[in-house]
């Protein structure tokens, strides 16, 4: 009878530290598969509206130079004071972009303040350029030719791999995690059918 006790706790302990093992990995990856989702849709929202923008820079590049050339020679440029321009996407996401990974992060957060930056000068040519000396319009319109053109070749290296980012499949953007998850899933199935039968 002195036997009988460890004799069932040991398959009972390990049958119910099996069943939380399968539990905790089942929850683990139904959370890792959410933030996965979540970050595919952010991927390919980014890369919608930095697509939308790099449509538009040949010709604001053309525009820009236009009016570059005409302060240069002290001439005056037909300009509206613009308005702001907000990056609704980004900003909505702006606490999410951490989802992305490091390098994504990174990469977006640097495209998009150099956006800013772009259209912080432009903002400020089209609010003042009446009332300042041509030369410092000159100097912001040249500002922003240089951010259009050290930037947009990495933009549109971005816009491609924030597309195929979107486009992967968990399985295989996570295998490793699901090697190792599969294995003490198997592992703790194991033990449980074992406890159970030595019940």
């Amino acid at each position: 009878m002195e036997n009988v006790a460890p004799a069932l706790v040991t398959p009972a302990l390990i049958a119910f530290t099996s069943a939380l093992l399968v539990g905790f990995g089942a929850h683990f990856v139904a959370e890792d598969y959410r933030r996965f989702r979540d970050s595919t849709a952010i991927a390919a929202s980014l890369a919608g509206e930095m697509g939308s923008i790099i449509l538009s820079l040949p010709g604001l590049r053309t525009s820009l130079t236009e009016m570059k050339d005409s302060l240069d020679k002290r001439q005056p440029i037909a300009l509206p004071e613009m308005p702001h321009q907000p990056s609704p996407i980004f900003e909505a996401n702006a606490e999410r972009i951490g989802l992305l990974g490091a390098d994504f992060a990174g990469r977006v957060a640097f495209t998009y303040d150099q956006i800013r930056a772009f259209r912080t000068s432009f903002q400020l040519v089209s609010k003042h350029h009446t009332t300042m000396d041509p030369a410092w319009s000159s100097l912001l319109i040249g500002r922003c030719l240089q951010l259009v053109e050290s930037n947009q070749a990495n933009t549109e290296i971005l816009i491609d791999n924030l597309k195929l980012y979107s486009e992967s499949w968990y399985v295989r953007a996570k295998w490793v995690q699901m090697a190792v998850l599969t294995g003490i899933t198997l592992i703790s199935l194991s033990g449980l059918i074992v406890a159970l039968f030595s019940l």
